[in-house]
């Protein structure tokens, strides 16, 4: 009984709401809740436009390195967000590029380029110094615009000195001690050899030599010299200029002047008297002309005076 009778209301309220809809009646809002569709395009999926972080180097611009002639040298660019832009090594001398990322472009296979990641550390190694070396290089990143990190290698020529040279003497028999001192270098010699003229005398087992290395000093000993020890040493450092001093032993009544000489040259004994006599008679002359000229004042008769003795004294 109840589904007919909810069949016939059912049928009545279409057939009001047909007749609502023909006189233009309004109709009721419905109780279900609106949906919308939002269509979301790639303007509305961009974000604020944020800027790229710009290239930041974590060392000190404009420092300075010194190098030794024949070492390596190692130049630090140490750069935070490159992101994807190059990082090169110029030679500012002559704008020559020498490195771009990990590629050498320097037909000078002295250059080397490493990346230490763990540091973000861009490193130049100039292998074998030379004094060419010497001047600014430019580490760059190539972001919009460029920035530039400058350092300036300064390459020193080691050199050594021998104190008390260029020359010096010994006694035969004394003891001799030669102090080489290392000048303008930044690392210690691997070695440093001793020679004696053209012979090493850093391990002579048939003499008492003793050779000390001291970081920039080296010292040469030798026991007991004899004239054989004359002659040129040179200390010989293995990174530095060499040095020479000559060194002259002297036998027993010798001396210096001597040895400069080569020989004591004094006038032969033989012309010894000759020499003296003749400076007494001239001397002897010239007190006659002035006794003359100051007793009677007759020029002409001591001038011929002082002839006729000097004629006979040669």
């Amino acid at each position: 009984m109840i589904l007919p009778f909810l069949f016939l209301h059912f049928l009545r309220l279409l057939f009001l709401c047909r007749h609502v809809h023909a006189a233009g009646a309004p109709v009721l809002p419905s109780l279900l809740p609106v949906m919308t569709t939002t269509l979301v395009g790639p303007a509305e999926e961009e974000a604020e436009d944020r800027p790229t972080p710009r290239a930041v180097f974590t060392l000190q611009n404009n420092t300075e390195l010194r190098s030794q002639v024949g070492t390596t040298a190692v130049l630090h660019c140490v750069a935070e967000h490159v992101g994807e832009n190059m990082v090169s090594w110029i030679r500012r001398r002559d704008y020559h590029l020498l490195t771009v990322g990990a590629q050498v472009y320097s037909s000078d296979d002295r250059f080397q380029v490493r990346y230490i990641k763990e540091k973000n550390d861009w490193q130049l190694h100039i292998r074998y110094v030379q004094v060419r070396d010497d001047g600014a290089y430019e580490c760059q990143v190539s972001s919009h615009p460029p920035v530039s990190l400058f350092a300036t290698l300064r390459v020193l020529e080691a050199t050594s000195e021998i104190l008390g040279g260029p020359e010096k003497y010994m006694t035969s028999g004394s003891s001799l001690r030669l102090v080489c001192v290392l000048r303008d270098n930044t690392q210690p010699p691997s070695y440093v050899f001793w020679y004696h003229d053209d012979v090493m005398i850093n391990y002579q087992a048939t003499r008492e030599v003793r050779v000390e290395n001291n970081g920039g000093l080296s010292v040469l000993f030798l026991r007991r010299v004899t004239p054989a020890d004359s002659g040129n040493y040179t200390c010989a450092p293995s990174n530095a200029r060499h040095a020479h001093i000559h060194i002259q032993v002297l036998k027993g009544g010798e001396t210096p002047a001597a040895i400069h000489s080569g020989s004591s040259r004094t006038c032969p004994p033989s012309s010894l008297p000759q020499v003296a006599l003749q400076g007494a008679a001239l001397i002897l002359c010239l007190e006659v002309l002035l006794r003359m000229r100051l007793s009677s004042g007759v020029v002409l008769a001591g001038a011929g005076m002082g002839r006729d003795l000097a004629l006979a004294v040669t």
